[in-house]
């Protein structure tokens, strides 16, 4: 049965009805579990020539039904001589991500030795150790619900050499457990961090968020000019977000002021538009209202499709189209609106009586710097 035509008289609201939770923007989840101490890899250990097992915290949305979640690997500082996965900065943000529908986990890696200089070694057992996470993720990625497509990777400090090193330098895979798998991340987040050979960065590989204090007396912040001079010259995609006045490890301005930026551009960059740009309000009915609410970057152009009937037909460059084309109507345009960086619109449909044992299909579209085909969804009546 179609769904007369009645139906598509549309309103468009922006903020006048309280937005549905976005998820990878929002606290969908108001509950983590977290498994501490699994084991991800061992490796011998320079310095007392034993074998070390590798350890990780994981963090997960409790009670989310996800059948393939992008997950990120926190990674912590200390100058590649303290620190651990359990600090509470670490525990912050992954709880963070986790509860914005994110899979997280934290490492620990080897270190080298208080008062004794961190030599190249050091620097690249971390590296390695950090690809066997990658690699584990990826490894257990059916059993933990990630999508080994969107990895991204976040580290401060040593966490950030650590973490670019890998994607921008480390050629060398190590051995330090989950061989046969790629450890490679799809974008990276480095917060006051330095990247020991600039050089080796090059275009094509994963896009950089920058964060660092502009009064850092221990990575200083012209290591984070460097990155942006380097990224520009390649044409490697960034974002650049000094902190003014801001010392080392700054990770209190970090969470009130760029968490947001960094999850805007997790969405842009690991692609989350099909899993999450559009989301429906319970409660519709025939007769009564579909609400919908479109997710997407501040400022990008988007379009809510409608259909009478589901498809799975790939559009190049675009995504997924989920609507029967031979039914497919657009029943709304708007930009979505600038005042955040991941922002919502939402379109209220009217639905005429009589359409019991029905179902509609919706889908939207976000155009700007990145053009996708949202996931679609079925309201059935």
């Amino acid at each position: 049965m179609r769904i007369p035509c009645a139906l598509l008289s549309v309103s468009l609201l922006l903020g006048s009805l309280a937005a549905q939770q976005c998820r990878f923007r929002d606290p969908v989840f108001p509950t983590v579990t977290r498994t501490n101490g699994i084991v991800y890899g061992n490796a011998i250990n320079q310095f007392t020539n034993q074998p070390e097992d590798l350890l990780l915290d994981l963090y997960q949305p409790t009670g989310d039904t996800a059948a393939a979640r992008p997950a990120f690997v926190v990674v912590h500082g200390g100058g590649f001589v303290g620190g651990s996965r359990g600090m509470g900065a670490m525990v912050g943000v992954c709880n963070r991500l986790a509860s914005a529908g994110y899979v997280a986990i934290s490492i620990d890696y080897r270190l080298g030795q208080a008062g004794i200089p961190t030599t190249p070694q050091v620097v690249q057992d971390a590296v390695h150790d950090f690809q066997a996470a990658v690699r584990w993720l990826r490894a257990n990625a059916g059993t933990h619900r990630v999508d080994p497509t969107r990895i991204a990777a976040l580290g401060g400090s040593a966490g950030a050499a650590t973490v670019m090193s890998s994607a921008y330098t480390s050629t060398d895979e190590g051995n330090s457990g989950n061989p046969g798998f790629s450890s490679r991340v799809r974008m990276v987040v480095e917060l006051w961090g330095a990247l020991p050979v600039l050089d080796s960065m090059q275009a094509g590989e994963p896009p950089l968020f920058i964060t660092h204090g502009t009064a850092d007396q221990t990575v200083a912040f012209s290591e984070a000019l460097a990155l942006v001079a380097r990224a520009q010259a390649v044409g490697l995609p960034y974002e650049f977000h000094p902190i003014v006045g801001a010392g080392h490890s700054a990770w209190t301005e970090f969470g009130q002021f760029y968490f947001d930026d960094a999850l805007a551009f997790a969405w842009q960059h690991l692609d989350l538009a099909p899993l999450a740009g559009l989301s429906v309000r319970p409660g519709f009915a025939s007769p009564g209202v579909v609400e919908l609410d479109q997710h997407g970057l501040g400022g990008d152009f988007y379009v809510l499709g409608y259909s009478t009937g589901p498809a799975n037909l790939p559009v190049p460059g675009v995504g997924l189209l989920g609507l029967d084309p031979a039914g497919l109507l657009v029943v709304g345009t708007s930009l979505l609106p600038t005042t955040a960086r991941i922002t919502t619109v939402t379109t209220t449909v009217p639905v005429p009586a009589g359409l019991g044992g029905t179902a509609a299909w919706w889908q939207g579209l976000e155009a700007g710097v990145i053009v996708r085909l949202t996931n679609a969804l079925a309201t059935p009546f």
